[in-house]
């Protein structure tokens, strides 16, 4: 027994004392009794466990540390999504998510304040969404996003209405977003309430309608002026038989006719409350009407044809230096096509050919031919156009090369004035 103990201790590092004493008084059958004492060396022990309390200790507080740091880095992330709430709230924009592959959406709660909704709701289905478009623009919505499903992101304006009847209008982005094999799996979003924005633009061009209207009308009416003073002033000469009189009073009337086909131009932008371009196809007609009125006199049996294309819009540009070529050209065949004859005929016609070739500051031309030609005496052809002495054919190619035009001139059975001239498409709006 006391080796087996000895080799215990060496084997654990133990210490042991035993003690034999005899047999004690009470002890009747005379036996002997051994107490044994094991002692354990625990020093390293306690170097150990104090070691483990140390690193315990680092270890709690770094743990501590990192809770505080956590704690931060959580009230962080709450303050900065209490900021993007708070700039999505001013801003009017809110957030969407779609995930394609559980069907799962989020929405911000700025999305639910556009919309009239109650956050505590779930996002509405897709169909339920559309409902709230306006009916007129679901369409456009719908085909918008089965773009986006095509990797066609998209940029536009709609109209929604809330559960209270309101109309808004809002301004939405989106675009799909694809995993390796090319399939959509998400589709994310945002959306802005443009109504009050909308509104000050609007009320921004109608004030400037407004005020482009009244220019208009004052350019009119003050060219409407010049033409009455050029008349009452023509009256104040009794030609009878004076040829240099009579001369002048010519030039009084041409003066008055140029005039005149300018401020109709302004008038026919006052009438159709257009600010930026007029229907010069409803204005040619107007403005050979008042020259034949003009010249009536001796002009009883000439006749007008026209032969428009409907509904050509021209800018201010265009139509000014356009409506005093056609002046000329027609006023010039009433007063010199027809004389010693009993009748005779003077056609317009304009039409337009898309020019894909003429391309102007990267916009697709328009090409348009116009053309005013009579059945009168003709123009001699030993006469040079170019350098005739007269203020209306030197008008005529001066505003010719102003709209970058071509002039042409047939003599063959009358006379025919054809001017060809491009313009950008975008600044011929044709109305159906």
């Amino acid at each position: 027994m006391l080796e087996q103990i000895e080799e215990l201790a060496e084997m654990s590092d133990i210490l042991y004392i035993f003690l034999r004493n005899k047999c004690l008084p009470n002890d009747l059958q005379g036996k002997q009794y051994s107490k044994c004492f094991i002692v354990k060396d625990i020093t390293e022990c306690g170097k150990v466990k104090e070691s483990f309390k140390i690193t315990h200790d680092k270890l709690k507080e770094k743990i501590n540390e990192y809770i505080i740091e956590l704690e931060k880095a959580s009230n962080l992330l709450i303050e900065n999504e209490r900021r993007f709430s708070q700039v999505q709230k001013i801003a009017h924009i809110g957030v969407w998510e779609w995930n394609l592959v559980t069907n799962e959406k989020y929405w911000s709660n700025e999305m639910y304040r556009i919309y009239g909704l109650d956050p505590q709701e779930l996002a509405p289905p897709y169909n339920v969404f559309l409902s709230y478009v306006h009916p007129d623009d679901r369409n456009y919505v719908d085909n918008a996003t089965k773009g986006a499903l095509k990797g066609q992101s998209y940029d536009i304006d709609f109209r929604i209405v809330l559960t209270n009847g309101e109309e808004h209008i809002v301004h939405s982005r989106g675009e799909a977003i694809f995993d390796e094999k090319e399939t959509p799996i998400q589709i994310i979003g945002a959306v802005m309430d443009i109504t009050e924005r909308k509104k000050a633009e609007n009320a921004l061009v109608k004030m400037e309608i407004a005020r482009k209207k009244e220019i208009h009308h004052r350019i009119k009416n003050n060219l409407q002026v010049i033409s009455s003073l050029l008349d009452l002033q023509a009256e104040k000469f009794n030609c009878k038989k004076n040829i240099n009189c009579l001369e002048v009073m010519e030039s009084f009337r041409e003066s008055q006719n140029r005039v005149i086909s300018m401020a109709l131009i302004h008038e026919e932008l006052h009438r159709d409350g257009e600010i930026d371009a007029i229907n010069f196809s409803a204005y040619i007609k107007e403005l050979a009407d008042n020259l034949f009125l003009t010249y009536r006199l001796g002009n009883e049996s000439t006749s007008l044809g026209l032969d428009i294309e409907e509904s050509i819009f021209f800018d201010m540009d265009t139509s000014v230096p356009l409506g005093i070529i056609i002046n000329e050209l027609v006023s010039n065949s009433l007063k010199h096509a027809f004389t010693g004859r009993d009748k005779g005929e003077i056609k317009i016609k304009l039409h337009s050919k898309e020019n894909r070739e003429c391309e102007i500051e990267g916009d697709h031309g328009i090409t348009f031919a116009l053309s005013v030609s009579d059945n009168g005496v003709g123009i001699p052809k030993d006469l040079d156009i170019e350098n005739l002495d007269s203020l209306g054919i030197q008008l005529v190619t001066s505003l010719v090369e102003q709209l970058e035009g071509e002039l042409e001139l047939n003599r063959n059975n009358g006379t025919q004035f054809t001017i060809r001239f491009t313009v950008p498409e975008s600044n011929n709006l044709k109305s159906a």
